[in-house]
């Protein structure tokens, strides 16, 4: 499965007393026009499971090629390497990575066991892109278990 190249995102939720939580992924996906609804899968034995599998709503940066770092440091298990000024808040009130390519504001619409994950999918309630579209970075990528970059030529 690591020869199909996929898109980077940090899923993330705001906790209760403003607290975040965030995850990188890189299942990312969208499945429906009407209603908009995209789709992303949480592994089971993940160190946040109980967060994401229990969130309302969540938002999804979209990566670029120059953040390799920042994925690096959400796909670490737990909170730990989380640094607060890599966000910043929606006006919904959910955090977003800061300088992403865009960002997609959700509310969860269902969840599926599937294997060893869960498919979560949310209804989008929101997008902001950050970039002209004239003036996109390349994107982040993910490739054979490596981030690359994604040519956009």
């Amino acid at each position: 499965m690591g020869l199909f190249t996929t898109g980077v995102c940090v899923v993330s939720v705001a906790r209760p007393g403003g607290a975040i939580a965030a995850m990188t992924v890189n299942s990312f996906v969208s499945v429906s026009l009407d209603p908009m609804l995209v789709c992303w899968s949480l592994q089971n034995g993940s160190s946040q499971f109980d967060i994401y599998a229990g969130a309302d709503r969540f938002a999804v940066s979209i990566l670029s090629e120059g953040q390799g770092d920042l994925a690096r440091r959400y796909a670490a298990r737990g909170d730990s390497q989380l640094r607060h000024d890599d966000f910043e808040w929606s006006a919904d009130g959910l955090p977003v990575i800061r300088s992403a390519l865009g960002h997609i504001e959700c509310s969860r619409w269902s969840q599926y066991p599937a294997g060893d994950h869960v498919m979560i999918l949310g209804e989008v309630t929101g997008l902001a892109p950050a970039h002209r579209f004239d003036a996109v970075p390349a994107p982040l990528g993910f490739f054979n278990g490596q981030f690359c970059s994604i040519d956009l030529k």
